[in-house]
């Protein structure tokens, strides 16, 4: 999660939840709802060192994101959504996100690939080296020289 041991869960969940997409107010606001339970923008801003009038953008930002729900009473009462929904809320985010990433890439690609120049290819871990060898394979015309020692020789490029 974070690279340095002796950062506090506040400050990682913060900057985790920036890396996500959401302002440093709001990051603050939901760290600071999910230790309270429910509160009003005082308690949140009391809490998260938030401006009391910024809480309110922030919480909107939250709302829209589904991720705190919203008491209409006097004064508003907020609310953050569990750890693991929010959870799964960013996982499904990045999820999507991840496909429409893969989806535009591959129409970026050339209809028709260049023929790869001949040469010495370095490829590091097995799951690389597997999938490259077996695109080789299928792209072959005449020959393939693969050389590796006997213990990385797997089934799948044995079968290929």
């Amino acid at each position: 999660m974070s690279s340095d041991p002796i950062e506090d869960p506040q400050t990682a969940a913060i900057k985790q939840l920036e890396r996500f997409g959401l302002s440093a107010y709001a990051a603050r606001t939901f760290v600071a709802l999910a230790g309270l339970g429910t509160g009003t923008a005082r308690d949140v801003s009391q809490v998260s060192e938030v401006p009391r009038t910024r809480v309110y953008d922030a919480i909107d930002e939250l709302h829209e994101r589904g991720l705190v729900d919203i008491l209409q009473s006097s004064p508003k009462q907020f609310w953050a959504i569990s750890a693991e929904t929010a959870s799964r809320t960013f996982e499904h985010e990045l999820q999507h996100r991840t496909e429409i990433l893969r989806t535009a890439l591959s129409e970026l690609e050339p209809i028709e690939r260049r023929a790869e120049q001949r040469g010495v290819w370095t490829v590091n871990g097995q799951t690389a080296v597997t999938e490259r060898v077996l695109e080789f394979f299928s792209s072959a015309d005449d020959e393939i020289v693969y050389m590796t020692v006997e213990g990385l020789l797997t089934e799948d490029l044995i079968g290929g």
